[in-house]
């Protein structure tokens, strides 16, 4: 129903008529005309109702304004201030095959995830609507409706299957997705997703961008984020009007900016960068001038020892647990990489949410512990050379060494491996740290050229550790895979109750403690700059820098 006003001239109008009427019954008739033609126009009797655009009849300006309506604005008002954001041209703003930082940063306000990781590296649904487990391998997947897409469709079943399937072939997201075994859409908005194996944390894996179905070829395809790409000319991105929170969105406009990485530093002090993001503990360090904040936020980048099968004595796990017992945590967190880490004794990060200290075991006098272990491992100085040497199966003894090698592209990597080293040659161990380039130290692990590593691995967010732990996994390198562990981690993934999930956790950890496969050194955390007071409302994620975007605020008299 279209309410309609008469105006004061039309008023005016019908009572000149009544004075000039010299038949009171016409005087009459004008009065009741006057008071009723507003009621009859508010039931749409005397006019049609107008169509939207159009003009109204009378081609006089109204002489008083209609109310205000009660409605959401088309369009925030304009915020003020620059926020600049680095871009690669040269890399595709695909989500799903980028290989470019800056791109993915850029990616996750431009298309959006079924599930998104916290800030504590929780699941929690995006544009999962709802889900359910369908027996140990099926899980169904309720896709939320009427969410617009940038060229101009609604989200489907059919664009999530699609996105899964093409994730499953290439780029970032395949490994994490290899225990698929179909993918199908059952409804318009229900997803159906069999796995070859049970994993209860399947969720905790599908912050994987969705995109427009047949679009995996395009530089940028559809999308649901909150952004869209304005174009090479344009230099931008610009606000998603149909998008569902497009009214919260703390700046409408994104500016982008083409940089070499050496000028970044330079151009967030000049104020032309607002945001840079940064591994802290990777090759490349970023120095700043201008005063700053840093959000960090946790990660499943997971740093750790591993060993050889080749090297005898390496072969005992209690050589390899002392070893452990080797490395002060505390001080490579406090001092190497200050809270750019988390001390990690256990192969589960402490972020881990059912993660509990009391599962770590307290050693008042680790070095004592490590020279206890190696005695009971048989490995003794026997020509008083200061050095170990261990038995060699036919009545004799071996010189005992070890070749450590650490990629020499990054200088935490290797102040640690030094220190850890140093901490080995105090119980006698031999140990030669060397340091190669990455391409060196890459040929090295594949052919076996090693006794130790320093390694560094992004676990998937349900902790699955099977390419490292089992027989012929991906980084498998030095053979201390085994079929054993398939059962623990099996366990861990299966369980569906806190208490089930929180008990095969700590059994993950013993055993992986105790047979020292691997030895978990750190898990390492990421940064995001940003100008001092500028910014408020960040709680950025694995997932990504803006997943709370709308709840920013953002005081733009700080980036300038």
């Amino acid at each position: 129903m279209r309410i309609m006003r008469v105006t004061v001239n039309e008023k005016r109008r019908l009572f000149r008529c009544c004075l000039y009427c010299r038949d009171k019954r016409y005087l009459l008739t004008a009065l009741v005309l006057i008071l009723f033609i507003p009621a009859l126009m508010l039931q749409g009797c005397l006019f049609p109702a107008l169509q939207p655009g159009t003009a109204p009849p009378s081609q006089e300006p109204p002489e008083e304004e209609a109310p205000p309506q009660v409605a959401l604005p088309e369009k925030p008002p304009p915020s003020q201030g620059n926020f600049t954001l680095r871009y690669d041209p040269n890399s595709t703003l695909n989500p799903i095959t980028s290989l470019s930082s800056d791109n993915i940063l850029l990616c996750s306000l431009m298309y959006e995830p079924l599930f998104i990781l916290d800030s504590y590296l929780n699941a929690e649904p995006l544009l999962c609507e709802s889900w359910e487990m369908d027996g140990e391998y099926t899980f169904i997947f309720e896709v939320k409706p009427d969410i617009a897409m940038s060229d101009g469709s609604f989200l489907t079943a059919e664009d999530v299957v699609y996105t899964l399937r093409q994730a499953m072939r290439t780029g970032l997201y395949e490994n994490r997705l290899r225990d698929i075994e179909s993918v199908t859409a059952t409804g318009e908005l229900t997803v159906r997703v069999d796995l070859k194996k049970a994993n209860s944390r399947f969720i905790y894996l599908l912050d994987v961008p969705i995109i427009k179905n047949g679009s995996i070829d395009f530089n940028i395809p559809p999308g649901t984020g909150p952004y869209i790409f304005a174009g090479t000319q344009f230099m931008r991105l610009d606000s998603f009007t149909r998008h569902r929170d497009f009214t919260r969105l703390p700046v409408m406009m994104i500016n982008l900016r083409v940089c070499d990485r050496n000028e970044m530093a330079e151009l967030f002090d000049d104020g032309e960068l607002t945001l840079l993001w940064d591994d802290p503990s990777d090759t490349f360090e970023i120095r700043l001038n201008r005063l700053h904040e840093k959000h960090y936020y946790d990660t499943t980048a997971l740093q750790f020892i591993g060993f050889n099968m080749r090297n005898v004595a390496l072969r005992d796990p209690d050589v390899r647990r002392a070893v452990s017992y080797s490395i002060d945590r505390q001080f490579i967190t406090e001092n190497i990489l200050p809270r750019q880490a988390l001390a990690s004794p256990l192969a589960l990060s402490p972020a881990y949410r059912l993660y509990d200290p009391e599962w770590e075991r307290t050693i008042l006098d680790p070095l004592r512990e490590m020279s206890r272990l190696l005695y009971l491992s048989g490995l003794e100085d026997i020509n008083d050379d200061s050095f170990l040497e261990y038995p060699d199966g036919f009545g004799g003894f071996a010189d005992f060494s070890i070749d450590f090698i650490v990629n020499n592209a990054n200088l935490y990597k290797i102040q640690i491996a030094n220190m850890i080293a140093e901490a080995l040659r105090r119980t006698g161990i031999n140990i030669t740290v060397r340091e190669l380039s990455r391409d060196q130290f890459m040929t090295a692990l594949e052919t076996g050229d090693f006794d130790m590593y320093y390694g560094e691995i992004v676990l998937s967010a349900d902790f699955d550790f099977s390419p490292l732990l089992l027989p012929g996994g991906k980084l498998d390198y030095g053979g201390t895979g085994d079929s054993e562990y398939d059962e623990y981690i099996s366990d861990f993934l299966f369980m569906t109750t806190d208490y089930g999930e929180e008990t095969a956790a700590k059994r993950l950890c013993d055993i992986i403690r105790r047979n020292a496969p691997i030895v978990p050194v750190v898990y390492k955390r990421y940064v995001v700059y940003t100008p001092m007071g500028a910014i408020f409302g960040m709680s950025p994620c694995q997932s990504g820098v803006f997943r709370n975007f709308t709840d920013w605020t953002i005081d733009f008299t700080m980036l300038s």
